[in-house]
C-alpha cells in the first residue's frame, strides 16, 4: 500500500508551463549564480538580509553556550552577543567588546574568514545584476490580426521605453502550435513568419512589426474560429546592440490566442507638436481602434 505513496513526480510552474522532474525535485540553490540572477531586486535583497541575519544569529548562539568567551558582556545578554558577531562578521571592531577566550578567538576567527568571504560574494553578486544588459523594450498587449492596403497582415508594436540607439536591430516572429501526425503522435510543430521588414539600422523610438498573410503564409489556411480554440501562440523577438551599454540585447514576448485581436487598428501614437516637433505618445501605445470586419472567413 504504501510502496506508490512518493511516486508521484515533483512538480514547479515556469512562466504558464509546469514541469514534472521525478521524484528528485530540483531545487533553486543547486545552481545559486542562476537562482540570484534570476531574482527581483526586492527578493535579492530580502534574501540577502535574511542570510546576514541568520549568520549572526547562529555567531551569538555559539559565543553565548561559550560563557566569558567575550569581554565587556554581562552573562547571558544576547543581544550583546549579537552585536559583537556584526562587528566581528564585518570585521569592525569598536575596541568595546572583544575576544577573552582562546574559544571566544577561534570563533571570531572563523567569523571574521566567513566575512570577507561573504563580503566578496555579495560585491560580485551585486556587480553581475548590475552589470547584466537588459533591454527596456514594450511590446503592444495583443498581435492584430488586420487589412491593410487590401492585404490581411498579422501587426504587432514594440517601443524602444529607454528611447536611446539600438543598432542593428533585428527581429523574428515564429507561430507555435500543437499538431497531430498521421500516427496521433502530438507535438510541438513551429513555423517562420516571414516580416515584411525584419531589421532596422536604428531603433530607437518605435517599430511595427508585419506579416502578409498571403498563401505562403503558415496562417493562410487557418481560420477565426481555428485560431482561437487551438493551443497556439505567435513568438517575437528582437535582438540588437544597445549604444549606450555597448553589448548586445535581447527581449522577447509570446502572444497566446487570446491575445490577437481582429479588424481594428492600432491608435496613432506619431505626431507633429504645435511647435512643428514630432510628438509620441505611449499612453496610446496599447490601444486598438475597432474598424469593420473585412468579411473574410479566413485570417
Amino acid at each position: 500500500m504504501n510502496s506508490h505513496r512518493n511516486t508521484r513526480p515533483h512538480s514547479r510552474r515556469v512562466g504558464n508551463t509546469r514541469i514534472f522532474e521525478g521524484r528528485h525535485r530540483h531545487h533553486a540553490l543547486a545552481d545559486p549564480y542562476h537562482f540570484v540572477l534570476t531574482l527581483t531586486w526586492p527578493r535579492f535583497f530580502s534574501a540577502l538580509l535574511l542570510a546576514y541575519l541568520a549568520l549572526n544569529l547562529i555567531f551569538a548562539l555559539i559565543y553565548w553556550q561559550l560563557p566569558g568567551s567575550v569581554n565587556n558582556i554581562p552573562q547571558g545578554d544576547f543581544i550583546d552577543y549579537f552585536f559583537f558577531s556584526v562587528e566581528t562578521l564585518a570585521t569592525v571592531g569598536y575596541g568595546v567588546m572583544s575576544p577573552a577566550t582562546v574559544a571566544g578567538h577561534v570563533v571570531a576567527s572563523i567569523e571574521i574568514l566567513l566575512g570577507m568571504v561573504s563580503a566578496a560574494l555579495t560585491t560580485g553578486m551585486v556587480f553581475a545584476r548590475f552589470s547584466r544588459p537588459t533591454a527596456r523594450l514594450l511590446f503592444s498587449n495583443h498581435a492584430l490580426i488586420r487589412t491593410f492596403e487590401g492585404r490581411r497582415m498579422l501587426m504587432l508594436r514594440v517601443a524602444n521605453a529607454r528611447f536611446n540607439r539600438i543598432v542593428d536591430a533585428s527581429a523574428t516572429l515564429s507561430f507555435l502550435r500543437q499538431e497531430a501526425s498521421e500516427d496521433g503522435e502530438r507535438f510541438l510543430r513551429i513555423y517562420d513568419l516571414v516580416l515584411e521588414r525584419d531589421s532596422s539600422p536604428v531603433f530607437s523610438f518605435t517599430w511595427t512589426l508585419m506579416h502578409i498573410i498571403d498563401h505562403n503564409s503558415p496562417l493562410h489556411q487557418i481560420t477565426t474560429e481555428q485560431l482561437m480554440h487551438s493551443e497556439c501562440s505567435i513568438v517575437v523577438s528582437i535582438i540588437g546592440h544597445d549604444e549606450t551599454m555597448a553589448a548586445t540585447l535581447h527581449a522577447g514576448h509570446q502572444y497566446r490566442s487570446k491575445d490577437i485581436a481582429f479588424d481594428g487598428r492600432f491608435a496613432d501614437i506619431l505626431h507633429v507638436g504645435a511647435d512643428g516637433n514630432r510628438e509620441i505618445d505611449l499612453t496610446r501605445f496599447h490601444q486598438i481602434i475597432k474598424t469593420p470586419p473585412s468579411g473574410s472567413e479566413g485570417l
